[in-house]
């Protein structure tokens, strides 16, 4: 059915593309451009003159090789010609007396080497490039940027990270939750920012774009290690006597050619073994407090395993195949805080990844890229202690965790874009199929959870509330997702891009299916130079039901489980024997609709005298059909419509959120202002600055799909959302000033963070704890702001020599920026780096965990800090 559909909507919309103005009598010449690695040149110039009186009175116009490779030369009268094809760094191939056919024609241009250079601006018209609204507004690292990063993998995440800024996904070959490549392995990053075309599911989005390659020549190997002592981490400030800590890391990998100028390879093993100990601050019965470093550990091993080969299934179609296994071994989990050593808990969690991948051109002007994911994932918990839980309202928490079994899940991502491009038009139509079967038997709260109000009601022996699931926790569902969207770029003129899609998506157990997002956007370089590019857009996005929420209204439905909810229960014994108290249900309403965002942005990118590229963007976010709760069973003068249930949960759809936004990047290059030290040794040129600054006001009326509203209804719910910082910045700062040295600084800080006022009992004696004092709104409190200092420093040692292989080739940077760069892959036989990682180098208590509830002995205060300094020494070696 999946590839029926796919194929349905290829033909469809080549249908409905324009007929080509060819007939029998001309031919078009197809060619394909590739550099002596077999790789394909994007931005080549295909000339073609006549070779003969037939064919030589006819003028025909240079084209350039789209990102395939591919030149096509259309309505060409048949004969002979002569075809000259020309890329910056290389030898011009001509191909002499190529005989044209009625039909189509195909040739293929093999550039040589001329000499080797670091960079050679591409010559491409740069007002053009400037308007081209996949390019714009976004950051493409180039060679020297890229290797001036770690080869540690989880070194590297975090470092572009803080470039992109919080919140960025990562999308490794197309594929999001992938692990990271070795760094050898990368073949291009770029971050895009402000995305609204109609490929795109996320609103405004920032994503971290990985493209890898296989090794290429003989087989290389590469390894890495890195190690952290406790010795020289920091201690919280909330215990005396910091406790122990530990954390080594290791990958090695191997790669190369399988068949030469046909199929590569990569596979690359990492995983680490750490331990930490976790830290308590609660208060105690006595009125007497305890803050201190826990005598036990807490586990964590880690094992990821990627594998990929690429196989040339011809000169224009490739084969991609990947292979990954994410593995994690946690134990004492749960525990610190407000939780004492019997919370504790063991969570395995196993997933495997195939991939494949087929790109490549359809005819004379199409080309498509599929993808093929299947997941299997696995996750197991298991207390360490078999006991009913109690719970003092940000005071303590002791007992078991009360978690058992697992969830296990089957999934399968299917996509396929379709470009085509025709004149002025560039047009992208494709498919998303993402289906998922999951099974579970996870329980939880099995015991039994007692809920006080503060301490004094514990001393008295007196429970607010007390809570059980009874019942089999056991169930399985499918879930079925798609998306379907096309897109139409196109050029009234040269510096101006008009962009209109749509995007229709459905999913099974939401009954709407009116879900028709339109899309449209405006990119305009005004200036000849391509310096300056405006861009506005309009969208409309929606979102998926969460597996968790469908998951929880099948299993709390009051028929598999039931969830007892007892008020002011005996303690420790709730008397529940031989009697069916009260129970809360869950389920899902049935005229849920996917929430809804429609979002309009305008910004501005800016080139500042070639050494920095700037881009502010404005948006304002309007979210509707947002997920709530709505207790259909609440009591009306002290009585429950129904008497056999506590709280009847519906998750409805009628929640909104607010947000305005603007945004600010900038990529600097300080060093192209500075003449002097551009030596080989020493070179301010080689250093980088990656800015990003946010600010933003995000408001809703909702808590999640299972939250009820502390005051019955939405009016007077509305208020600062959890997550509303209002502002954010990121400053990383990379470079290779002396050759060799590599070195990484960023700050990054934002804004405080909002939490509630709570009374700190159950008001309303609803069975829920979120009651606020009388006159007081939703998220009205604020915690402290961040900040933290990290430091990256390495030195590589490149030594020994190989027999050189054919340089690798790419384009790096968008717009007027782009740059081909050519790079001897074969020079060192041996490179070394080593390298020193700081996170937190100042030690700056960053305090969290503040409590909002009034009958707390914490009320108002932090009651626990995130990470503070830590230290990590390692090594990376390539042979």
């Amino acid at each position: 059915m999946t590839f029926g559909l796919v194929r349905l909507t290829l033909a469809a919309c080549l249908a409905a593309l324009p007929v080509s103005a060819q007939t029998a009598q001309t031919g078009t010449l197809r060619v394909t451009v590739v550099d002596p690695s077999n790789a394909v040149v994007v931005g080549a110039t295909v000339s073609v003159t006549g070779a003969e009186p037939a064919t030589s009175a006819v003028k025909v116009e240079p084209v350039r090789s789209s990102d395939t490779g591919v030149a096509i030369i259309a309505n060409l009268a048949p004969g002979r010609y002569t075809v000259l094809a020309e890329f910056p760094g290389f030898e011009t191939r001509t191909l002499p007396e190529v005989r044209i056919r009625p039909g189509e024609n195909r040739q293929v241009a093999l550039l040589t080497i001329s000499k080797l250079e670091a960079s050679v601006t591409v010559g491409q018209d740069k007002q053009q490039a400037a308007a081209d609204p996949r390019m714009s507004f976004g950051t493409t690292l180039t060679r020297e940027q890229i290797e001036a990063l770690s080869d540690d993998p989880v070194t590297l995440q975090q470092q572009l990270q803080e470039m992109a800024g919080p919140g960025a996904v990562i999308r490794v070959d197309g594929f999001e939750g992938s692990p990271l490549p070795a760094k050898a392995q990368i073949r291009s990053i770029r971050i895009s920012r402000d995305q609204f075309a109609a490929e795109f599911h996320t609103a405004g989005g920032v994503s971290i774009e990985i493209i890898t390659q296989p090794g290429l020549g003989p087989i290389r190997y590469n390894m890495n290690t890195a190690v952290r002592g406790g010795e020289i981490s920091a201690r919280s400030p909330f215990v005396p006597v910091k406790g122990p800590e530990g954390n080594v890391r290791y990958g090695f990998g191997i790669g190369g050619g399988l068949i030469k100028n046909k199929s590569s390879f990569n596979i690359n093993v990492f995983g680490s073994d750490a331990y930490d100990t976790p830290n308590l601050n609660v208060a105690l019965p006595d009125g007497g407090a305890r803050s201190e470093a826990l005598r036990i550990r807490t586990p964590r091993a880690n094992l990821f395993v990627n594998g990929q080969m690429d196989y040339a299934v011809s000169v224009d179609h490739t084969l991609r195949f990947g292979y990954n296994l994410t593995r994690f071994h946690n134990r004492n989990l749960g525990v610190g805080g407000y939780d004492l050593v019997e919370r504790a808990f063991t969570n395995e969690n196993t997933q495997h990844n195939v991939r494949v991948q087929h790109y490549g051109p359809i005819g004379r002007r199409a080309f498509t890229r599929s993808r093929l994911q299947v997941l299997t994932a696995d996750v197991e918990n298991q207390s360490a202690t078999d006991a009913p839980t109690i719970r003092v309202n940000d005071a303590f928490t002791a007992g078991g965790a009360q978690t058992t079994g697992g969830d296990h899940g089957r999934r399968l991502n299917f996509g396929s874009d379709l470009d085509y491009v025709r004149g002025r038009h560039s047009m992208r139509t494709g498919i998303a199929v993402d289906a998922a079967w999951n099974r579970s038997d996870a329980a939880s709260n099995y015991l039994g959870t007692y809920t006080f109000d503060g301490l004094d009601g514990f001393n008295a022996r007196q429970a607010t509330n007390y809570t059980k699931r009874v019942g089999d926790p056991r169930l399985s569902y499918r879930m079925f997702q798609a998306a379907l969207y096309v897109q139409d770029d196109l050029k009234p003129v040269k510096n101006l891009t008009l962009s209109a899609g749509v995007r229709y998506e459905l999913q099974t157990h939401v009954a709407d299916t009116s879900n028709l997002a339109p899309r449209f956007g405006v990119t305009w370089a005004p200036f000849k130079g391509g310096q300056t590019t405006l861009r506005s857009s309009v969208g409309v996005f929606y979102d998926w039901l969460a597996n968790g929420t469908y998951e929880q209204t099948l299993r709390v439905d009051g028929l598999r489980q039931q969830e007892l909810n007892i008020l002011n229960p005996s303690f420790p014994d709730p008397g529940t024997d031989g009697l069916i108290p009260p129970t809360n249900r869950y389920s899902l309403s049935d005229g849920y609709h996917m929430p809804r965002t429609t979002r309009v942005s305008t910004g501005i990118d800016q080139q500042l005298f070639k050494v920095a590229r700037i881009s502010g963007t404005y948006s304002y976010q309007r979210g509707s059909r947002l997920a709530r709760g709505l207790n259909r069973n609440a009591p009306v003068d002290g009585v429950r419509p129904f008497p056999a249930l506590r709280n009847f949960v519906e998750v409805v759809s009628d929640a909104a959120s607010w947000q305005h936004q603007l945004q600010v990047d900038a990529t600097v290059n300080p060093g192209a202002l500075l003449p002097a030290f551009k030596g080989p040794r020493i070179a301010w040129k080689r250093t980088t600055v990656f800015l990003n600054y946010t600010r933003a006001a995000l408001e809703n009326d909702t808590d999640g799909p299972f939250s009820i509203p502390a005051t019955g209804g939405l009016a007077l719910e509305r208020g600062p959302a959890a997550n509303d910082i209002r502002q954010r910045i990121n400053v990383s700062v990379n470079n290779q000033i002396v050759r060799n040295l590599l070195m990484g600084i960023n700050l990054n800080a934002q804004s405080a963070d909002a939490y509630t006022v709570l009374t700190g009992g159950d008001d309303n004696a609803d069975g829920v704890f979120n009651d606020r004092p009388a006159g007081v709104g939703r998220n009205t409190r604020r915690a402290l702001g961040q900040m933290n200092l990290n430091l990256f420093v390495g030195y590589q040692f490149a030594f020994g020599r190989t027999a050189p292989l054919p340089p690798g080739v790419g384009i790096f940077g968008g717009g007027n920026s782009a740059q081909v760069r050519t790079f001897d892959q074969g020079t060192a036989r041996y490179r070394l780096q080593l390298f020193v990682t700081a996170n937190n180098l100042t030690n700056r208590p960053n305090f969290s965990g503040y409590s909002g509830t009034l009958t707390s002995p914490f009320f108002g205060q932090a009651t626990s800090v995130r990470d503070m300094r830590k230290i990590d020494v390692g090594m990376g070696l390539t042979f």
